[in-house]
């Protein structure tokens, strides 16, 4: 075979549909050594519908769609190829002039993997090596150049590592204006090693015009809420029309998809032009509605904000009520920031993500969404961040009592605890490094997911693609994982603190020394 002349990619992580389900992609942070790699690829994340002769991904990441849109106002559509990872010595060839790769977490650098995976090689990472060292030896046979970009691409944006995965160029932002002149001058080895570039006008990013991972259509861009240890403020807000994403929601359909999922820095944002971030009910439920109507079961999104949420209690009981959530028992995941509740780092580090509420109700406005989200039937997938370096004890101890609040109040939802890390790589913080409030909380978090667990796996496992046997293996998977974190951290506090178990270091932060939630609103 000649090998097509642009080949786009990512590793295998990110090719597979994770079973409807993207809380499962978390397994892919998890570390390579625990999970055997068949049930990984097999059980959680098998590989996208691909064509065995060709090795064509059949569907892809919205990021790989968007570049090949692009590349197609001026490469012809039988020059560009989407390819499986597996497959890459088939589409590989002579003729092939650039390879461009998608990544996400391509050394296992950021929070979620460097917690669930501390010190240990991620899926992850160990995928990205394992197409990296494939895509090394076809580079040494047909001499082509390869670009990475995606979320994860600054974890690569260095010389020496960029060598060691044969990587001739790196985009750190957004490549959707620049991405046509790039492969240009790839082709014609003129590239930079290293680019930074954010797109100006929303126009000229290219409508995708192929299937996307579990049918993800992007509805916006950036977020405008300016937390400082967040790389996505580093975009404004941009909302791309409803037109757009009818077009793009109608592709995934009729691929065989049967919901629509719209991916979002803050989905409760969209259509928003308010200084004070009150959402624009209007906007969103004319979206959602819009996108059932195409024929959806549900529309799904990936992200919220605990603090929109709180200022229109409605907007989430409409969004839940065009879904029919109230009448199928249909319960819907999405990922929420908590961070932290201390009003003194809210008020540092948070920027306006308290907005339209003030920095001090902080507390009350996590405490109510997360309220307002379980009896709409939406499961918070929460994170917090642990470790910060400029964190007292006694400010940790607010986040404390909040997850000790959630267990009060029958919380349902996860709360993922996250070692804070920085992109200078200088001040990220290890297991190592914790103290007894940071183990609490950490410990705290788990005893929650522990006690949730039991309560969710009925909805994890509400999956078509299983049978009864699978499902029995899933569940009993699913409780060993989390039995086998809780013994980590029960020897990771011996180590800590000289021998002494997480009940006697826990013990002492049980008694809330900081305020409850308030009992006032807005």
């Amino acid at each position: 075979m000649a090998g097509k002349r642009i080949v786009l990619t990512a590793d295998r992580s990110l090719m597979t549909n994770y079973r409807g389900n993207f809380l499962y992609g978390f397994i892919a942070c998890g570390p390579y050594e625990l999970l055997p790699e068949w049930v990984f690829d097999k059980v959680f994340c098998p590989a996208v519908e691909t064509d065995p002769n060709t090795g064509e991904a059949k569907v892809a990441q919205v990021g790989l769609r968007r570049v090949e849109s692009a590349l197609l106002q001026g490469y012809r559509r039988d020059e560009i190829f989407v390819a499986n990872p597996d497959y890459l010595s088939k589409a590989i060839g002579p003729d092939t002039k650039v390879v461009g790769i998608n990544v996400m977490d391509p050394l296992g650098m950021a929070p979620v993997t460097t917690t669930m995976s501390p010190e240990k090689l991620s899926y992850v990472a160990m995928k990205f090596k394992r197409m990296c060292a494939n895509i090394i030896q076809l580079k040494k046979k047909y001499d082509f150049k390869v670009v990475v970009g995606g979320n994860g691409s600054w974890e690569l944006a260095k010389s020496d590592r960029m060598k060691i995965h044969g990587i001739d160029t790196v985009v750190v932002g957004e490549a959707d204006e620049l991405a046509l002149d790039l492969f240009k001058d790839l082709e014609g080895g003129d590239a930079p090693e290293l680019m930074h570039c954010f797109v100006k006008n929303i126009q000229n990013i290219p409508v995708i015009e192929g299937p996307t991972v579990n049918s993800l259509i992007e509805a916006m861009r950036g977020c405008g809420r300016g937390c400082d240890f967040c790389d996505v403020n580093k975009r404004s807000k941009k909302d791309l029309p409803i037109d757009r994403l009818q077009h793009e929601a109608k592709i995934n359909l009729d691929y065989g998809f049967d919901s629509i999922w719209l991916h979002s820095d803050e989905m409760l944002l969209y259509g928003c032009e308010s200084k004070d971030f009150q959402p624009n009910r209007d906007a969103i439920t004319d979206l959602w509605r819009s996108l059932k109507g195409m024929g959806a079961n549900f529309v799904g999104t990936t992200h919220m904000t605990f603090s929109a949420i709180a200022a229109d209690p409605l907007l989430l009981k409409q969004m839940s009520e065009i879904n029919e959530m109230h009448t199928n028992g249909r319960w819907l995941a999405t990922n929420l920031g908590i961070e932290t509740v201390a009003p003194r780092m809210v008020k540092k580090h948070l920027g306006v993500k308290t907005k339209p509420f003030s920095v001090d109700e902080w507390g009350w406005v996590v405490r109510e969404g997360a309220r307002i989200m379980n009896e709409n039937h939406w499961f918070p997938a929460a994170t917090l961040i642990i470790g910060w370096p400029d964190e007292t004890p006694d400010e940790t101890q607010y986040t404390i009592d909040l997850i000790e609040d959630f267990r009060k109040t029958n919380f349902r939802g996860l709360v993922a605890p996250l070692l804070y890390q920085d992109f200078s790589e200088k001040n990220s913080m290890h297991f190592g490094n914790l103290n007894e409030a940071q183990f609490t909380l950490f410990w705290r978090c788990w005893e929650n997911n522990m006690r949730v667990i039991n309560d969710i796996v009925p909805i994890i496992l509400r999956n078509k693609t299983y049978g009864p046997p699978m499902k029995v293996f899933m569940y009993g998977l699913i409780k060993a994982g989390t039995w086998a974190i809780m013994r980590y951290l029960r020897g990771l506090c011996k180590d800590l603190f000289n021998g002494k178990l997480p009940e006697d270091i826990v013990e002492k932060y049980a008694r809330s020394r900081s305020v409850a939630a308030p009992t006032y609103t807005r």
